[in-house]
């Protein structure tokens, strides 16, 4: 089970886009962080069903990305407040 890192490199920005319009379209800021993984595996397993891939494996990557969409979220509001 090889992890795909271009698969992460492309969900993670989709997935800090998706949850930043859903925020914006009402989404408490205390969910972002369960979407965005929620989103990450849910693109990455409709992308490995699509083309073939190993399932499991993008599932994982699907949740690294949408951790690290959360992550990169909380890091740059962090560094904006103080």
């Amino acid at each position: 089970m090889d992890i795909d890192l271009t698969m992460v490199a492309a969900l993670t920005p989709l997935v800090l886009a998706l949850v930043e319009l859903g925020k914006r379209a009402g989404l408490p800021n205390r969910w972002a962080g369960i979407v965005a993984a929620a989103l990450g595996i849910a693109l990455a397993a409709l992308w490995a069903l699509s083309v073939g891939r190993d399932v499991p494996a993008a599932l994982w990557a699907g949740l690294i990305a949408g951790l690290s969409a959360a992550g990169v979220y909380s890091g740059q509001k962090a560094a904006r407040i103080g």
